[in-house]
């Protein structure tokens, strides 16, 4: 059994559209269009 303190956390989509597709890989390029939404701001 795999202790749960052990496994890294998933981490969470940066960016999605609407729809609810992940937009995570354009926000880290930092390439955005009209309908994407951040969840966090935009990479150093």
């Amino acid at each position: 059994m795999i202790d749960p303190e052990e496994q890294p956390e998933a981490e969470a989509p940066h960016a999605h559209q609407s729809d609810g597709t992940d937009s995570s890989a354009e926000w880290d390029a930092q390439i955005a269009d009209e309908g994407m939404i951040p969840d966090s701001d935009p990479p150093a």
